[in-house]
């Protein structure tokens, strides 16, 4: 166990590349990212948010520049988080907004990891926030089985089980990170799970309809979800937080 918690997991560079995939996405089709980004802009703010989405993306793949890019994403992702506040507050049942905006502040907390690095408190901040992501997630999965189901491969067996065992692994990893049990363990795996994904399902649905933005959305995301949970993992293994035996 000791030996999968200590692997040197690339959190900053898959971050980086969903960012970057965000950026490409935002200037190839002239459309911000739909779910994360719920406004509208002018041509000129697509290519603002498209080049900014690049550069912060660019800035993590440098150590030397990574802090200050991350810095700057943890301004702009704040500003976000509040831009998703008022329709969190006229549609407060509507499961896809609460997932868009945890995605938002899963990203947030990443970001403020790598700005700055050490923080006990920012690193527990982020490992509960990205811990409640993971449990909705998890719950998300099991109210819309259906749909998750849909998303797997034909060749997997079991397509209807899936979408169970999945959630189950969301709401374990989640719940691991909110108490600090387990939690270098469990976000290296389920970083892992996100992972697979990439190959196992947003791959294949993306070759199959390569004009389909939110198929190439759903890529990116991927990558930077990987990206946040390994980050957090990351930042764990400094601190050695998850092993108390309960938070502090």
């Amino acid at each position: 166990m000791r030996d999968i918690v200590g692997l040197p997991l690339p959190g900053r560079l898959m971050l980086a590349a969903g960012l970057i995939g965000f950026g490409v996405i935002s200037l190839y089709f002239n459309h911000l990212i739909d779910g994360l980004q719920p406004f509208e802009a002018p041509p000129w703010g697509i290519r603002l948010n498209a080049a900014g989405l690049l550069l912060a993306g660019a800035g993590l793949t440098w150590a030397r520049m990574a802090q200050p890019a991350a810095l700057a994403l943890w301004g702009v992702l704040t500003l976000l988080m509040f831009a998703h506040v008022p329709g969190l507050i006229a549609t407060p049942g509507d499961a896809v907004r609460w997932v868009s905006a945890l995605q938002v502040l899963g990203l947030l907390s990443a970001a403020m990891l790598i700005a700055a690095p050490g923080r006990d408190d920012l690193t527990r901040a982020a490992r509960m926030a990205v811990g409640l992501m993971l449990i909705v997630f998890g719950v998300v999965h099991w109210l819309y089985v259906g749909a998750i189901a849909g998303m797997i491969p034909e060749w997997m067996p079991g397509r209807a089980l899936w979408p169970w065992v999945t959630g189950a692994a969301n709401i374990a990893a989640g719940l691991a990170l909110v108490t600090g049990l387990m939690a270098r363990l469990a976000s290296a795996l389920v970083g892992a799970m996100f992972a697979s994904w990439i190959f196992l399902v947003h791959l294949p649905r993306l070759l199959a309809a390569p004009g389909d933005r939110s198929e190439w959305i759903a890529c990116a995301l991927a990558f930077a979800l990987t990206g946040v949970v390994w980050t957090v993992h990351r930042a764990l293994s400094r601190s050695g937080e998850d092993l108390q035996p309960s938070v502090r």
